[in-house]
């Protein structure tokens, strides 16, 4: 029974229902963002760094949470939805659940965030991989103790993986970090900062 409510969830979220009405947090589409002349600061404002003193997100914990409910799904490259999905788009799907939108793509969401060493990962952090192309090809979401999860072409589903696998360690390129704030509580602090 748990199980079925379980899948009908999934396939709801997968569908576009959603339960909450939270708001979607855009990486770029935002006055502050279009406001920065510099590349660079464009850069930063899509990772903020931890230490800026703004609280780091629930956020984090919850991708966790989300992509635990994809297990099992089928992996199926360049699919979308529920019947399966390659890696790409589980990880685009479990952080829009959490409101962050990525693009499609492991080499454009690879763009995003803060570099992270393998030393220094936290839950929820990306992992990107060297697979089939030269540019990042495969991304798995970091869970804790050495482990991801991820939508595996060689299992054909959505599982859980041990990241010091030979494999993985011969294709690991490097891991990112997300920091995303709501640009209105960004603001206010830069605000208050002046003050």
């Amino acid at each position: 029974m748990g199980r079925v409510v379980s899948v009908l969830m999934i396939i709801l979220i997968l569908s576009g229902f959603s339960f909450a009405k939270s708001k979607k947090h855009q990486l770029i589409e935002n006055d502050y963002y279009n406001s920065l002349k510099i590349n660079y600061a464009k850069e930063r404002y899509k990772a903020v760094m931890v230490d800026d003193g703004i609280p780091a997100p629930k956020f984090q914990k919850d991708i966790v949470d989300f992509a635990i409910g994809f297990l099992g799904i089928n992996y199926i490259f360049g699919g979308e939805t529920s019947r399966g999905m390659d890696c790409s788009a589980f990880v685009q799907k479990v952080y829009a659940m959490a409101g962050i939108q990525l693009p499609r793509t492991a080499r454009y969401q690879a763009e995003y965030g803060l570099f992270v060493s393998r030393e220094n990962l936290k839950p929820g952090d990306l992992l990107f991989f060297q697979t089939y192309a030269k540019f990042p090809s495969h991304v798995g979401i970091y869970i804790g103790e050495g482990k991801m999860i991820h939508a595996s072409s060689g299992s054909k589903r959505i599982i859980i993986s041990d990241i010091d696998k030979d494999f993985y360690l011969r294709h690991f390129l490097f891991a990112k970090r997300l920091f995303l704030y709501d640009p209105e509580i960004l603001t206010k602090n830069k605000e208050s900062e002046k003050e």
